[in-house]
């Protein structure tokens, strides 16, 4: 007994050892992690040194060699250290290195040059630049570095982009003692890049946009009325030669939008609808015309969501956000292409003048739609949106963008968009914009298995929800039926709001995406390079 007494306190000083020598090793991973959240101060200069990962060894890039010569290797030997810890994604800071800088990141690239990867429909070489940048700025920020510039060998435009997204911080609220300055971003040794032209500028100009996308989603309700989003729209893009005009309920009246007026009845806010041409071909040219949907907040009206649910869908405007942060790149890159953008805005809400479960409404095409769950607005605004863009302006395409159903995030975990299109010309582009911004979309199927599920009660032209399990099909199946041309639908929920499963460190897991704001762009940009 006495033995087994002395063994079991000798056990118990040992662990209370390892359990410090952990606490101890965790501090200094936090350290080298850079979660300290300095205030960020323009003196201190950070900068991102991007690090390859040969099987189990690290290897510095050429400017990363050079500044290792001019630290006196003191940069290789960290390295060495950090072998078994490095993963992509990740980054450590130096701060002993050189005296230009007060603290370098280095940031894991992954493999030399993995270049497009078919399997993962992603352009991984510009994808891990995102993850390796991202990573370093967070860092560095959080060590206080106001100033930071970013080493990349190529495609710098992707590391402008996931410098800006990684530098992003929603801070409307807080005191202005308390708000952190701006960050000044800058392309390490290649300041020619940074101007207009130069893919680094390119690249700030697409962060940017999808920033102010995530700053419009991630607004309260009370302070992103549908008001509020119309004249955020009028102050950002009238500047830069957007034509923006924001309809009141008198003019949608007059426009007999019955489907919309449906949704906004149950909402003291008045509704809105957004029109906006931006105008970069020649007018002979037929416009894309994008359909956004902009609820401000959404209830779910008396299908009322619970409360979890609630709580980010003040960003059910999303798919609007995205829209107008395409826009805005759109007219600041110059891209030579046509688009409108119209946008019904309003609040989904509960009252005694609240849409109805069994309601029947009739669309701006004259289709009769049943309600069977109000907590599915979204495609009754979209179908008048849908119906009178492509009676007014006569596109070559339309593509409309919403936060539609759970069921796409169900099916596809927050990994990528789901879309739907009879196009293959188009969903080989939609692929490609997909794999170049790292914001990934799904084709998912039209067939006429669904259509069926929503026209099978004899009263009605269309139900609303239908009787199949498959939502985001059958939401898909319902627009079909307002559009006569070339189409896309996207859907972005479980990436157009809070970032569901595990976000990449260019992005905040507890603040809006933005998403797919980068990839419309770059989808806009092949459809103008076309011929």
């Amino acid at each position: 007994m006495g033995f087994l007494k002395v063994f079991s306190k000798t056990r118990c000083v040992m662990n209370k050892l390892n359990i410090k020598l952990i606490r101890k090793f965790s501090d200094s991973c936090q350290e080298a992690s850079g979660e300290i959240n300095q205030k960020l101060d323009s003196s201190k200069k950070g900068l991102v040194l991007g690090v390859y990962q040969c099987g189990k060894k690290l290897e510095l890039t050429p400017v990363g060699q050079e500044l290792d010569q001019k630290s006196g290797g003191k940069i290789l030997q960290h390295l060495n250290e950090l072998s078994e810890r490095m993963k992509l994604g990740q980054a450590f800071v130096l701060t002993d290195v050189v005296p230009e800088y007060s603290a370098v990141a280095l940031a894991s690239l992954g493999p030399k040059d993995p270049g497009y990867n078919q399997l993962e429909a992603l352009d991984e070489t510009r994808e891990n630049l995102r993850w390796a940048v991202g990573a370093g700025v967070r860092v560095l920020q959080n060590r206080g570095c106001g100033d930071i510039s970013v080493q990349a060998d190529a495609e710098h435009d992707a590391a402008a982009e996931a410098a800006e997204l990684a530098a992003w911080r929603f801070e409307e609220f807080r005191s202005v003692e308390e708000r952190q300055p701006a960050c000044r971003l800058s392309l390490h040794g290649q300041a020619g890049d940074e101007g207009p032209g130069g893919a680094w500028h390119a690249g700030s100009v697409l962060g940017r946009a999808q920033n102010w996308a995530r700053f419009l989603s991630d607004m309260p309700a009370n302070k992103m009325t549908p008001i509020d989003l119309g004249q955020a729209a009028l102050d950002t893009l009238c500047p830069l030669g957007v034509t923006v005009e924001a309809r009141e309920r008198e003019w949608i009246e007059a426009q007999n939008m019955q489907a919309f007026l449906t949704v906004a009845r149950g909402s003291c806010e008045e509704p809105i609808f957004l029109e906006c041409n931006y105008r970069g071909d020649k007018e002979s040219r037929p416009p894309v015309v994008i359909a956004a949907k902009g609820v401000t907040f959404d209830s779910g009206g008396l299908c009322l969501k619970k409360r979890e649910s609630m709580v980010e869908n003040r960003g059910s405007m999303a798919g609007a956000a995205a829209v107008l942060g395409a826009l805005r790149a759109l007219a600041e890159l110059q891209v030579p292409i046509n688009v409108c953008a119209v946008i019904p805005i309003c609040e989904n809400m509960v009252s005694g003048q609240c849409m109805k479960v069994g309601d029947v409404v009739r669309a701006l095409n004259g289709l009769s739609i049943q309600i069977e769950d109000t907590d599915m607005e979204g495609r009754l605004m979209l179908a008048d949106a849908l119906v009178y863009g492509q009676a007014v302006h006569k596109p070559e395409l339309v593509i409309d963008v919403a936060t539609f159903t759970r069921g796409v995030l169900q099916a596809l975990g927050g990994a990528a968009c789901g879309c739907y299109t009879e196009s293959e010309a188009l969903w080989r582009d939609v692929t490609a914009a997909g794999a170049r911004s790292g914001d990934r979309a799904w084709r998912l199927p039209l067939w006429d298995y669904y259509r069926r599920q929503i026209t099978d009660d004899p009263s009605v032209d269309l139900r609303n929800k239908g009787s199949g399990k498959a939502t985001s099909c059958l939401g898909a199946a319902f627009l079909k039926s307002f559009v006569c041309c070339s189409w896309l639908h996207v859907d972005t929920t479980g990436v157009g709001k809070l970032a569901h499963g595990s976000a990449p460190p260019y992005l905040s897991a507890r603040r809006m995406t933005g998403r797919p704001a980068r990839t419309l762009v770059a989808l806009l940009q092949r459809l103008a390079a076309a011929p």
